[in-house]
């Protein structure tokens, strides 16, 4: 082969497809705006003869190439896919090159929130009736360099975010699952309507099966879009057949018959949003033909994903839990709704995606103690909570401060909250890396600062 492939960015996604296509025949270029050391180092373990260009790159950097590859950060209408698209060349992403050529069935999954704990829950129940599978997509490790390592009577189960949706040129899946829509990312999708379109792109593509919350609105008219069975999950399932709640059991319907096969107690994670997702994990399950009873085994010994209403510490009668993925107002409602009446000293801010912070104020006011505010949404925040008379509120610089202050207010029967509702680009890397942070601060293993601002 003497075409070649232009790669957007040095993360993960990026690394897999220059790995790729480099190994398909493709001459391949990688180029990233950032230059630094650790990317140099990521660089180095490319083959020889991939071309790495750091530091920047023009708009026209996809013309003459035949395929070019954005990372899932890239937009999708940026100049550079622009201009690519108008000289014909093909844009496709990892996980679009990786839908085209899987020879397995897939089982994709996306919505606002819930993904990656559903996915590793439909995993985990997928493998425990014997079945080999693989799990991926935004969620660990990459799967287009994986894929072959995968044989067609195996299950891939992928979580989908709206970014890796919108790079599909076909959403085929076997099963597609949407668990919820709620306000997320319109700094880049615009509207609700469009973010909502885009993760119905799985119900349109999914060939066998389509799972839907009958509880979300947008989610249950998606149902009218499947060419699928559709199997809905929810406290209300209004006759139709999947997977609900039922007093103290949760139950699969199936033809009307009704079976209940494990109690709501048994569940070892945190929050009624955490039942739901387990209901859509059960849907997904009973449609890869597994049973009843191993799908309970495989709920009952599940462990919470990390960063996702992770207990972190439990020490002089205070619980400290890690929602760091908490990363929009959603999300972080649904966290501050875990507990109860159990007091909640509150840590929330992070960097704006386009969503106001009065929603949260109101879920803040309702359900915590404290509030601790950090980050560029911290002042926002602040100015609502202030608004609502919520007066036990603290400002302070960054996360190491907020831990600090909330060591200093927390007293026993409290659970210290990490649940933001924002992202966290505007002081970390990641939500990944704030999460270890935050662990790392409430056992004490970093030394804490505070500067009030």
């Amino acid at each position: 082969m003497n075409e070649r492939a232009v790669v957007i960015g040095l993360g993960r996604s990026g690394l897999a497809c220059a790995r790729f296509l480099h190994a398909e025949g493709f001459h391949v270029t990688v180029v990233d705006r950032a230059d630094t050391a650790d990317l140099r180092v990521v660089a180095a373990t490319l083959p020889p003869d991939v071309d790495v260009r750091l530091g920047g790159y023009t708009a026209d950097v996809g013309l003459g190439a035949a395929l070019i590859c954005p990372s899932p950060g890239v937009r999708w209408d940026s100049p550079e896919l622009e201009r690519a698209r108008d000289a014909g060349v093909r844009v496709r992403s990892e996980i679009d090159l990786f839908l085209e050529r899987c020879p397995a069935p897939v089982v994709a999954i996306t919505g606002t929130n819930g993904k990656t704990t559903t996915t590793a829950l439909t995993a985990a129940v997928i493998a425990v009736s014997g079945v080999r599978v693989h799990c991926g997509g935004n969620i660990g490790n990459t799967v287009l360099d994986r894929i072959g390592d995968i044989a067609a009577d195996d299950v891939v189960v992928l979580e989908l975010s709206s970014f890796q949706i919108e790079s599909l040129s076909q959403a085929n899946c076997d099963t597609g699952c949407v668990l919820n829509i709620t306000p997320d990312h319109l700094d880049r999708h615009t509207t609700l309507t469009h973010y909502a379109d885009l993760k119905a792109r799985l119900v349109e593509g999914a060939k066998r099966c389509v799972v839907l919350n009958h509880d979300d609105a947008i989610t249950r008219a998606m149902a009218a879009r499947a060419g699928a069975a559709v199997s809905f999950f929810g406290y209300d399932l209004a006759g139709h057949d999947g997977s609900s709640v039922v007093g103290d059991s949760i139950v699969s319907v199936d033809s009307g018959h009704v079976d209940a096969f494990m109690s709501v107690a048994d569940v070892p994670l945190l929050g009624a949003h955490n039942i739901a997702n387990v209901l859509a994990a059960v849907c997904m399950g009973r449609a890869a033909g597994v049973e009843l009873e191993q799908i309970a085994e495989a709920v009952r010994g599940f462990t919470p994903v990390v960063h996702r209403l992770q207990p972190v510490r439990d020490e002089d009668g205070i619980l400290w839990v890690n929602d760091s993925k908490a990363t929009n107002v959603d999300a972080a409602q649904k966290a501050l709704d875990a507990f109860g009446k159990r007091p909640i000293v509150w840590i929330g801010g992070g960097s704006s995606k386009g969503v106001g912070p009065d929603a949260l104020a109101d879920t803040v006011t309702a359900h915590a103690r404290v509030a601790v505010l950090c980050g560029a949404t911290g002042p926002e925040l602040d100015a609502a909570l202030a608004v609502r008379g919520f007066t036990e509120r603290h400002l302070v610089a960054d996360l190491t401060a907020a831990v600090q202050r909330a060591r200093e207010v927390a007293r026993p029967g409290d659970v210290v909250l990490l649940a933001p509702g924002y992202a966290s680009f505007d002081q970390f890397h990641d939500f990944e890396e704030r999460g270890r942070v935050f662990t790392a601060l409430a056992n004490g293993t970093c030394e804490p600062t505070v500067e009030e601002v």
